[in-house]
């Protein structure tokens, strides 16, 4: 791929952009996303863009928002990719930015839901070593952030 991926932080004035993003999207990419079809209104898009509740990073090439993740205050999270810029490692890279993201908030752990017909989103996971439960209607991702720091502190705890 000849163009640069640049990720950032989404500012409020990404809105449209971010609007634009899931307007291109298929009914099959809207209801891997939403778990059933959704398309996302203006406000929607704001509250995106807004970084109130969340944070979302966004990936561009050439200006053009091909991918978006949102992480929650609850360590879930949320990632979507234009269907041209797919299999080029750009979700993996906005999981990735997620996870150092969730470590500085001091987060233990960083979670997804998604279909179980979702496999690029589920190969993301595996990837990444998230440890993955297949149910019937959804698979669960997490991955635990802050485990070896709690298991140091337990054994020095622990000791007489």
């Amino acid at each position: 791929m000849s163009e640069q991926i640049k990720i950032r932080k989404a500012v409020k004035e990404d809105w449209e952009k971010i609007y634009q993003l899931y307007n291109s999207l298929s009914d099959e990419d809207l209801y891997l996303r939403f778990f059933h079809l959704y398309r996302i209104t203006e406000e929607d898009a704001k509250r995106i863009a807004s970084n109130e509740d969340h944070v979302t990073f966004l990936a561009e090439v050439d200006g053009k928002v091909v991918g978006e993740a949102s992480l929650h205050k609850d360590g879930e999270f949320s990632l979507v990719v234009d269907r041209n810029y797919r299999a080029l490692g750009i979700g993996t890279l906005l999981v990735k930015t997620l996870i150092e993201e969730a470590k500085k908030s001091g987060l233990s752990a960083i979670k997804f839901y998604t279909l179980p017909e979702n496999i690029p989103m589920i190969k993301i996971g595996r990837k990444l070593g998230f440890r993955l439960r297949f149910y019937e209607d959804e698979v669960y991702g997490e991955m635990k952030l802050m485990e070896k720091e709690v298991n140091i502190n337990l054994a020095t705890s622990s000791s007489p």
